[in-house]
């Protein structure tokens, strides 16, 4: 059953990076377009 908690993990851990991803990158676009104004 190892396996099952292995997975669940591996997947909280890749979703956690993909949300990350984006805040970043929707934070350096706000930051970016404010500059620009």
């Amino acid at each position: 059953m190892w396996y099952f908690a292995w997975l669940l993990g591996t997947l909280f851990a890749c979703s956690i990076a993909v949300i990350a991803g984006l805040a970043y990158e929707h934070a350096e676009a706000k930051k970016t377009s404010e500059s620009e104004e």
